[in-house]
């Protein structure tokens, strides 16, 4: 029978590759994340990308380069999910902190408006009795308080326009003790008369004044006061009357 001689024919795992070996045709080598086999007997020296030496088997790096995107992906989510974890737990501290501090502004709130309920009711005795203290002190006021039953009074009855003296109603009423408490009522015409009884002259004419006690207006009197232009003083019909620096002498 005749032996046809037919070679390697089947692949021999060489291990790691190193580029110090010679390797035979079929033999296979593994690299870091790849394998490779020899395409030719005597094989050396020669760099597993030489493509006419070696055939690439299985190439590893995408996947290897995926698996480590992963890796970096997963620790980073971890990283992320830590961050996550703390961040909770400061809300969660805050959320506390935040009921904490709204019971507190509740309790206060309605001790508040206890309070201010509280200071409502003192106000309203504390007017209550100012009220009842002023209605004793009117009722005692008008017991002591005499009424007056007559008024006498002074004022000029003549005035000359022009003159620079200070005018005046006075009243004065009487028993003695009744006070002096009038009002005084003008038409603002030949003269004003102010709340305190001062007069104003206004122009030449006959202004009315009522006098009105104010604890016993059925006394009032109405007075009448004139205002006159200024005219010479003579001495006789046909003599002037001067003033003492010859000046004329008004009436």
């Amino acid at each position: 029978m005749t032996k046809i001689p037919l070679g390697k024919v089947a692949f021999t795992d060489a291990g790691s590759y190193n580029a110090g070996k010679t390797y035979k045709r079929f033999d296979f080598v593994d690299t870091e994340d790849s394998s490779y086999l020899s395409l030719q007997d005597n094989n050396k020296g020669h760099a597993v990308t030489e493509t006419a030496w070696w055939k690439c088997l299985a190439r590893g790096t995408k996947a290897t380069e995926a698996a480590k995107k992963a890796n970096d992906a997963a620790a980073l989510a971890n990283e992320k999910a830590v961050a996550a974890d703390t961040a909770a737990g400061r809300v969660n501290a805050a959320i506390t902190q935040a009921n904490t501090a709204a019971t507190n502004a509740q309790q206060q709130a309605s001790a508040a408006g206890e309070a201010a309920a509280e200071a409502t009711v003192s106000v309203a005795e504390m007017n209550a009795a100012l009220a009842r203290l002023e209605e004793l002190e009117q009722t005692i006021t008008a017991k002591d308080r005499k009424q007056p039953t007559g008024m006498t009074l002074e004022f000029p009855k003549k005035i000359t326009k022009g003159n620079k003296d200070i005018l005046r109603v006075i009243a004065t009423l009487s028993p003695a003790g009744t006070g002096n408490n009038v009002l005084f009522l003008g038409d603002d015409k030949a003269v004003s008369v102010a709340p305190d009884g001062f007069l104003t002259v206004n122009s030449v004419g006959i202004s009315k004044i009522h006098v009105i006690p104010t604890e016993n207006t059925s006394i009032y009197r109405t007075i009448d006061i004139e205002v006159v232009p200024q005219s010479v003083r003579l001495c006789t019909k046909s003599t002037l009357r001067l003033t003492a620096n010859g000046k004329f002498r008004f009436n």
